[in-house]
């Protein structure tokens, strides 16, 4: 086995491992923000959202 084969391994090696990561980040994310805060085109007013829950939501 050369050297190209196991630098062709290990790069198939660290995109899977990338993959892995990404589907694990979106998952955390979605599971922790809204779909609506998530979608929104809102610059700057994220003072008052918490975890993707509005304050004055959660006050209702």
């Amino acid at each position: 086995m050369g050297f190209w084969d196991i630098l062709v391994y290990a790069a198939w090696s660290l995109s899977a491992a990338m993959l892995v990561w990404m589907l694990v980040d979106a998952f955390m994310i979605s599971s922790q923000y809204d779909e609506e805060y998530l979608m929104s085109s809102r610059e700057g007013a994220e003072d008052d959202v918490v975890h993707g829950v509005h304050l004055e939501e959660e006050s209702k």
